[in-house]
C-alpha cells in the first residue's frame, strides 16, 4: 500500500510517517547512525519494500550499542 492508501485503510496511527525524514536529518546532523530510522524513510519515500528493510537490517552486523548523554 501506499501512504495514503494505509492512511485511508486504517483508523490507527501510522507512527513516524510524517517524522522519520527530519529525525534522520537530524541525526545526521549529529552524528548518530540511525539504521532503523534509515529504512523507515527509505519505505515511506518509495525506495524500498518492508521485505528489502527487513533483509538489508538483518544483514548488518551486530555491534554495540552505546549511549551518549
Amino acid at each position: 500500500m501506499t501512504i495514503a492508501q494505509a492512511t485511508t485503510a486504517t483508523s490507527q496511527t501510522a507512527e513516524g510517517v510524517k517524522s522519520a525524514g527530519a529525525l534522520l536529518a537530524l541525526a545526521h546532523r549529529r552524528g548518530v547512525e540511525m539504521p532503523i530510522t534509515a529504512v523507515v524513510v527509505d519505505i515511506v519515500e518509495g525506495r524500498y519494500t518492508a521485505r528489502d528493510a527487513a533483509d538489508l537490517l538483518m544483514s548488518r552486523s551486530p555491534k554495540p550499542e552505546r549511549y551518549r548523554n
